[in-house]
């Protein structure tokens, strides 16, 4: 076989690879924190020294809005007390989850269509709180 008739078989079985590859089925994949759909939003949190501590996550589920807390950086791994918690204005009811976590507290979900927000908490191992933030869920403003 001559190079060129070497290359030309060689596109076309990457070509064919790629193909497959992009003609799979699209569907929301579970993050590995627990929520899946469309991520739409996020806030950092920083800690006293000016360090990402934790990121509050909210994610497009369709019927239902799913929020989780992950820490980041030096917190990311370690034992610490974290909580999310995710409350509707329109029916005044909280879904939470909070105790010991290394990775993400959470997820916690609640219909979508209504106006929410989350509080989220982060202490880190001696105590000390490091994240207390009360948000909006977007759109919510």
């Amino acid at each position: 076989m001559t190079m060129r008739a070497r290359l030309v078989q060689f596109f076309a079985v990457l070509a064919l690879a790629a193909g497959s590859l992009i003609t799979l089925p699209a569907q929301p994949a579970a993050a590995a924190n627990g929520c899946s759909g469309t991520l739409v939003a996020w806030n950092s949190w920083y800690d006293s020294a000016g360090r990402l501590a934790a990121k509050t996550n909210y994610y497009d589920e369709g019927a239902n809005t799913c929020v989780n807390l992950v820490a980041q950086g030096i917190y990311y791994g370690q034992a610490k007390y974290m909580a999310i918690k995710l409350c509707s204005s329109y029916n005044s009811g909280c879904v939470s989850d909070a105790g010991t976590y290394s990775y993400y507290a959470g997820p916690v979900r609640r219909p979508s269509g209504v106006c929410l927000w989350a509080v989220s908490t982060m202490k880190n191992s001696a105590g000390t709180t490091i994240v207390n933030k009360s948000t909006y869920v977007p759109p919510c403003d």
